[in-house]
């Protein structure tokens, strides 16, 4: 660039020489004149001089170092695809490969940054949910030692309160009183069984077991007793779903808890969706989406509270495996938020006092455990309780 100009501003002093020559000959031929003419001659000279030197000046150098304070500019604003351009002179086209190189070389430790929040995010994400599964784990395991040791201590006594009651009986004391003594005691019986339910080891009996052939046969038998009467009904069950390695008994035991507990949730009265189909397992939970103000290609979704919904699980399903999924539906009040921490434990329920004993669901999340599956409770935008439950399919390896 230094050349050009040099160049170029000497050309131009050597054209105004030349110019001022050729006035001083034209001058000296006309005649004598006025000193003013002479003056304004010289300029006029002087003023092409200027202009053209400017003209010169601009477009080799303001121009080239605008352009480049532009593309500079609109980078740090955000607009990573802009470049500047090559340039007409060997400095400015260095100047304009530099700020390019930089620009690239942003953009790759830009790229860098989000791999590594990403990473971040994805470890702390895996962090959370295994501190959460291991506290909810030892929960129930406590819980689970509790509830044996009081059905057991509670059982015998209960039996001993039914065996006096018949002798009382026998003995001609009032019916109407024992008849109640009896109905009450058997309501603890019924709760102590839950109990040992709820606590009882994994049922030793293992089979291949047709989830939808089971949903079918809980729904018509619930049916058949007019339990769900007045609840519309809305089943999409996949076709050719593999079975899961299950207690058909058992299996059938944790939708009529299910479809119970949806039942009682809208008072009777609503609309119950149960769904299946084939899947695979991928453990992500929801977490925040990135901000708007966050950096281009980076989330900081890790600095910020996860919301999980509840689960319980008894063992992680392996990433990618394949899985029945169940997903029942009701139009109730939904799970207030909270109580969507607690909706699995044991004794927890909504319920007034005689209504419940809130061991139903905490008998559903042991069993579906028990199982090798995952049961997740959520609360629905639209309003009413979804859960979730899967299965690892049960494929036998053909002989």
């Amino acid at each position: 660039m230094r050349a050009e100009l040099l160049f170029n501003l000497s050309f131009l002093a050597v054209a105004a020489l030349l110019l001022a020559w050729w006035t001083n000959t034209v001058l000296r031929i006309a005649g004598p004149r006025p000193s003013w003419v002479l003056l304004l001659l010289v300029a006029v000279d002087v003023a092409v001089f200027v202009l053209l030197g400017r003209i010169l000046i601009d477009r080799l150098v303001v121009h080239p170092l605008r352009e480049a304070v532009a593309t500079a500019e609109a980078i740090a604003g955000g607009d990573f695809g802009r470049r500047a351009p090559q340039g007409d002179t060997r400095e400015i086209a260095a100047l304009n490969g530099a700020l390019n190189r930089m620009t690239e070389q942003l953009l790759h430790n830009q790229e860098t940054l989000a791999d590594n929040v990403r990473s971040l995010d994805e470890t702390n994400r895996l962090l959370l949910a295994t501190q959460y599964d291991l506290v909810q784990a030892e929960k129930m395991a406590s819980i689970g030692r509790l509830a044996a040791g009081m059905a057991h201590e509670v059982g015998n006594p209960l039996g001993a309160l039914l065996g006096y009651a018949a002798v009382l009986r026998r003995r001609g004391v009032d019916p109407e009183l024992l008849a109640g003594v009896e109905r009450e005691t058997r309501r603890i019986d019924v709760i102590v069984r839950r109990l040992l339910d709820y606590s009882r080891p994994a049922p030793a009996r293992r089979e291949p077991v047709d989830v939808n052939a089971s949903i079918a046969r809980v729904l018509a038998m619930l049916g058949e007793q007019g339990t769900l009467g007045g609840v519309e009904v809305d089943t999409s069950l996949a076709e050719g779903l593999p079975p899961v390695l299950a207690d058909a008994h058992f299996a059938d035991q944790i939708f009529v808890n299910l479809f119970d507990n949806a039942r009682l949730a809208m008072n009777g009265s609503g609309r119950l969706t149960v769904r299946t189909m084939l899947d695979r397992w991928h453990p992500g939970r929801p977490i925040p989406f990135r901000r708007a103000s966050d950096p281009p290609g980076v989330s900081y979704a890790h600095l910020r509270r996860p919301r999980y919904g509840t689960h319980r699980d008894a063992q992680i399903i392996a990433e990618g495996a394949e899985i029945v999924r169940v997903v029942v539906a009701d139009t109730g009040p939904g799970i207030a938020p909270e109580h969507i921490d607690a909706i699995f434990d044991p004794f927890f329920t909504t319920r007034a006092p005689g209504e419940g004993t809130g061991l139903g669901l905490a008998i559903v999340a042991s069993t579906v455990a028990d199982f090798g599956g995952r049961i997740e409770a959520t609360s629905a935008q639209g309003g009413g309780a979804v859960f979730t439950l899967s299965f690892p399919t049960h494929r036998p390896e053909p002989t």
